[in-house]
């Protein structure tokens, strides 16, 4: 993996309901931005999708960013005007140099 692999300028985050000042909840939950980063971004092929599917099911884009403490599973990357939720976290050298995040892409509302 080489620098400019990293080309697509992702956001990572989560959603979290929000409240008024009297305690009621706000229809639409709130954008929590845990970190902006540069990533690579990119949609798993057969094979590789069917590998993945034995482990994660359904995820369908291969994300992978620079090593960071505290991206969970759950979270959700936001690229490029799409959504994807993020199935697996690893860091498959365990050399912490590189996280790959095993998503599937969240079909718009």
């Amino acid at each position: 993996m080489v620098l400019r692999d990293f080309r697509h300028l992702i956001e990572i985050g989560y959603y979290k309901d929000s409240f008024n000042e009297l305690g009621d909840p706000l229809p639409d939950p709130v954008w929590h931005l845990v970190i902006k980063t540069w990533a690579s971004v990119e949609g798993l092929r057969g094979n590789q999708y069917f590998q993945a599917q034995q482990t994660v099911n359904q995820s369908d884009h291969r994300i992978k960013i620079r090593w960071r403490k505290g991206i969970n599973q759950g979270y959700i990357v936001r690229y490029d005007g799409r959504e994807f939720t993020i199935q697996s976290v690893l860091d498959q050298d365990g050399r912490r140099r590189y996280l790959t995040l095993i998503c599937r892409e969240v079909e718009p509302a």
